[in-house]
C-alpha cells in the first residue's frame, strides 16, 4: 500500500499515516433554533463548488439545524452525488441533511479538500436509501484516509482554496463577457 501520494510539495518528505475518518474529525450535533444566527440550506450552496449564491447573513429565523462555527465544514449527506459542501467563514445553522464536521488532530482547511477528493465522494455515494439515498455514516466514519503532517495539510488546503478562488474569479469574467455580448446583441439586431 502506497504511504503517500504520486505527487508532493516540495520539501515535503514523510510518509502519510493511516487514519480513520472519525480520527481526524468531530461530527458536530449541536442542536440550535437561533433567530440570530444565518441559516444555510442547501439550496443556499452552488453544487460541487462549495459556494453560497446568496447572502444568508440577513436569513433569519427559528428553524430547528445544527449550529455550526467558522471553519466548521458542512456536508450534504443526502443525495450526496450533488456535492453540497461549505466551509463557511461565519458562524450559523445548517438546516436539512447536513454533517457539521470538525478538524480534530487535522487542518480544516485540508478535511475540506479531503471531501472532495474521488475517495471520499465514492465512500459517501455508497448509501442507503432509493428515493432520498442518504451517505452512511458508520461507512464513512471508519473509512481509512491517508493524512499528512499539519504543514503539509495546511499547504495541500491553500492550493485547493487558491485554486478554487481562480475559478471563481474566471467565471465571473465569462459572465461579464456573456452580459456584454448579450448587451451588443439586444442594440444591433433591433
Amino acid at each position: 500500500m502506497q504511504s503517500s501520494p504520486d505527487i508532493r510539495f516540495e520539501h515535503f518528505e514523510s510518509a502519510w499515516e493511516q487514519r480513520k475518518f472519525t480520527n481526524i474529525i468531530d461530527r458536530v450535533n449541536k442542536n440550535s433554533s437561533s433567530d440570530t444566527l444565518p441559516k444555510v440550506e442547501f439550496e443556499d450552496i452552488y453544487a460541487g463548488e462549495g459556494r453560497l449564491n446568496k447572502d444568508v447573513t440577513e436569513k433569519f429565523d427559528n428553524r430547528k439545524g445544527v449550529e455550526f462555527e467558522p471553519n466548521d465544514i458542512l456536508y450534504g449527506k443526502l443525495r450526496p452525488y450533488l456535492k453540497n459542501w461549505l466551509y463557511p467563514n461565519f458562524k450559523g445553522v445548517a438546516l436539512g441533511d447536513f454533517w457539521v464536521l470538525r478538524a480534530i488532530q487535522s487542518e480544516s482547511i485540508f478535511i475540506y479538500s479531503l471531501i472532495q477528493a474521488s475517495k471520499f465522494q465514492k465512500v459517501a455515494n455508497d448509501t442507503s436509501g432509493t428515493k432520498m439515498p442518504r451517505s452512511d455514516w458508520k461507512k464513512v466514519s471508519n473509512t481509512i484516509f491517508l493524512i499528512p503532517k499539519k504543514e503539509e495539510q495546511i499547504k495541500i488546503g491553500n492550493f485547493f482554496k487558491q485554486l478554487d478562488e481562480t475559478i471563481h474569479l474566471q467565471e465571473k469574467k465569462l459572465e461579464n463577457i456573456q452580459q456584454i455580448k448579450k448587451a451588443f446583441l439586444q442594440k444591433m439586431f433591433i
